[in-house]
């Protein structure tokens, strides 16, 4: 039996995002970094998929320790999904800590910018008809712009081995239940 965990829609503010990294201010710089060596910053412009609108279970998280990264929506609104870098960082992926109690989701509204840290859970999706977003992250030299695999994390895996996908409902049988809120009317007709 799968266990949903409700996790709260919020409005993306400096405060209650800053466990998790950054939100983009005036006057207030933000700093992509790769580890050297471990490929390059790189930014793109991307498209993301509608989702089923009764859609509001996410069982897929990603994780990558060598590069920061940053989301900023330019058309539609989407969600940033986070949780805390884990604290037993030096196991095997597959048994990274995920603490249920402290994810969040956080609404990104067209022109503002998550910037997440390093080893920081995440996932990010639309809500509504359309997103086209900036994605400032890490390539290696040659590799081309992150191409959609529909949610498959073992495709994803093989075309950016330096990110790491667990399958919450697999590993834990647990997956997130976002809470809409006042931002239902994002999934209505």
């Amino acid at each position: 039996m799968i266990e949903a965990i409700k996790v709260n829609l919020q409005p993306l503010s400096a405060e209650a995002f800053s466990p998790y990294g950054q939100m983009l201010e005036n006057k207030q710089p933000i700093f992509p970094e790769v580890v050297a060596g471990e490929g390059r910053v790189a930014i793109e412009m991307q498209y993301l998929k509608p989702r089923r609108p009764e859609t509001t279970r996410i069982g897929q998280m990603a994780i990558h320790f060598s590069y920061n990264q940053t989301f900023i929506p330019l058309e539609g609104t989407m969600v940033m999904l986070v949780a805390p870098i884990p604290r037993n960082t030096h196991v095997d992926q597959a048994a990274f800590e995920f603490d249920y109690d402290k994810v969040a989701a956080f609404i990104l509204e067209p022109g503002q910018a998550a910037f997440i840290e390093k080893g920081v859970w995440h996932n990010a999706f639309m809500l509504g008809r359309k997103c086209t977003f900036i994605n400032v992250t890490r390539k290696n030299p040659g590799e081309g712009t992150t191409k959609d695999a529909e949610g498959q994390m073992e495709v994803t895996h093989a075309r950016r081995p330096y990110v790491e996908f667990v399958d919450l409902e697999k590993r834990d049988s647990r997956t997130l239940e976002l809470e809409l809120g006042r931002f239902k009317y994002l999934v209505e007709d």
